[in-house]
């Protein structure tokens, strides 16, 4: 690590006044063979443990040097450039079986308030000008599209880092945690990367051979976009009364500000504490919240008391790992839901169907990149839109389904074309019944192998959503219309058909053989 210190140490130092406020950042005389030596450190960290990870971030170089780089010195493309490749390593998602988990989440949340409390998002979407300008002249080129690629992989990286530990939630960093995912989504919608991400995601199928490649890139950041997110919640954003969301900002307010205070308290005591036993020295143990034991020498009092803390120590047996608490926890602030409430409307305006309908080409050709994680996603978010427009659509009248604007020609080669299945026309069609359903029936064959739990919940959630949907639009629907007739159309193709292959045989089955002890638990999606 010696290396690695003097590469950091060398990249520059930060100006401040003389209140400590930074107003610059001086670059060393070598800062940009620095920043590229430091990318290939962390390309070579082991996947495993992480080291050059966890040294950069425990030294803070994101906030001291990375984020300072890309606001002062954004006139060095190069160097700028080279700030934001070291950035996408850093952030780049945990591997499940590394170690140290709940160490490299909560260092993964640091990063993400660095980004988020900066001005470094608009200077790295500075770098999009040229790259989007050749994309709507036509004139897109590979290395527009390698920018492209760069910069959408940082923010879905960012986007990715929501996992909260249970000594996080144990130690009541969860609000904290929360408050911070929502502000960064805010931040995106505020200097218009989701804007991006809808223009981008249209492109996927257009004349662009370029993007095609990043389509599982764009499903992606979709996915972590959505997740967490209720799809009731957000569909029904428009009718919440605005006050209500007022009360909820005060209440939170007033709960981090006793936080805070409660939090100077305790560093009082300690300090004080401090003064009143130095003398105090011995062995002693720490229990920790995980219920292992920490042994102390010394001072007690000067240890960290940091209520988080784990101990390091080797346990026989199996390895020893922190569950991860995945749960749903959905915005509740009212600009937040009608921000995501308009931001699927727009994907739901042709972005949607263009790019489901690209990852789908895929995975019935079997193509190379496809992996079961993706498909899991592809589901989880056709899953989540389509629930999204089913809870829209639920309680309107038919006067008012009536009213709706009728799709653009871009959906006019789909299989509905109304207003309600029109705008998710590729992920309720024929062929995507059937790709569930294969898929549905190879993971129950192969579940004793893979013990995937998750995909079996998926399918049959996603499954379970699009039959409401037909359902409603029979209701909601004109019988006259075209898209009650095509629901009426598509329920006897996927019904009428009674043997072993058909859905109606699979879901007798299903039934028959169900045991409320061998279910799989619900997906945190």
């Amino acid at each position: 690590m010696e290396g690695l210190s003097i590469i950091c140490a060398g990249l520059g130092i930060i100006e401040e006044d003389d209140d400590g406020n930074r107003i610059g950042y001086t670059k060393g005389n070598y800062c940009l063979d620095n920043l590229k030596d430091l990318l290939r450190f962390l390309r070579r960290d082991d996947p495993q443990t992480r080291e050059v990870f966890k040294q950069v971030c425990k030294w803070n170089i994101v906030g001291k040097d990375l984020i300072p780089i890309i606001e002062y010195c954004q006139d060095d493309r190069n160097l700028l450039l080279n700030a934001v490749k070291v950035m996408v390593f850093l952030t780049m998602p945990i591997e499940p079986t590394s170690n140290d988990i709940p160490q490299q989440i909560e260092l993964l949340w640091g990063i993400k308030s660095s980004i988020t409390f900066s001005e470094a998002v608009p200077v790295i979407m500075s770098l999009l000008e040229s790259p989007l300008e050749n994309l709507a002249c036509e004139a897109f080129t590979e290395d527009d599209w390698k920018m492209v690629q760069l910069v959408l992989t940082l923010f879905r990286n960012v986007l990715a880092i929501q996992d909260i530990s249970t000594q996080q939630k144990s130690g009541g960093s969860m609000i904290e945690f929360i408050f911070l995912r929502d502000r960064f989504l805010e931040l995106l919608f505020q200097e218009n990367v989701m804007e991006v991400i809808l223009v981008l995601s249209q492109q996927v199928g257009g004349s662009c051979s370029y993007l095609r490649h990043d389509n599982l890139l764009l499903l992606e950041t979709f996915y972590y976009i959505f997740m967490g997110q209720l799809p009731e919640l957000i569909a029904k954003a428009h009718f919440k009364d605005p006050k209500v969301d007022e009360d909820n900002d005060i209440s939170i307010n007033s709960l981090k500000d006793i936080m805070e205070e409660e939090r100077q308290k305790r560093k009082v005591i300690r300090q004080r504490n401090l003064g009143c036993y130095t003398q105090f020295s011995g062995t002693f143990t720490r229990f920790s919240l995980d219920g292992s034991k920490t042994l102390i020498k010394g001072n007690p009092c000067s240890v960290s008391n940091d209520p988080l803390m784990i101990a390091h120590t080797k346990h026989r047996g199996p390895a020893k790992r922190t569950v991860w608490d995945q749960g749903r926890v959905p915005a509740t602030n009212n600009k937040i839901l009608n921000l995501l409430y308009d931001f699927i409307n727009q994907f739901l305006g042709g972005g949607y169907n263009v790019l489901m309908q690209s990852v789908r080409d895929d995975i019935e050709k079997e193509h190379h990149a496809i992996q079961s994680c993706d498909i899991v996603i592809f589901f989880q978010v056709a899953q989540f839109v389509t629930s999204f427009q089913y809870n829209k659509f639920l309680n309107q009248t038919h006067e008012e389904v009536d009213a709706q604007e009728p799709m653009d020609s871009r959906a006019g080669s789909t299989l509905f074309r109304g207003c309600i299945c029109g705008p998710i026309a590729e992920s309720l069609n024929i062929s995507m019944f059937q790709l569930v359903l294969s898929r549905w029936r190879f993971s129950l064959e192969t579940l004793k192998e893979t013990n995937d739990c998750k995909f079996l919940y998926v399918a049959g959630s996603l499954i379970k959503t699009m039959l409401l949907m037909l359902e409603l639009v029979l209701k909601q629907s004109p019988e006259d219309s075209k898209e009650h007739r095509t629901s009426r159309i598509l329920l006897y193709k996927l019904f009428y058909d009674q043997t072993e292959e058909g859905m109606t045989q699979f879901l007798l089955n299903q039934i028959k053989s169900f045991d409320t002890h061998k279910q799989a638990k619900r997906s945190p999606f």
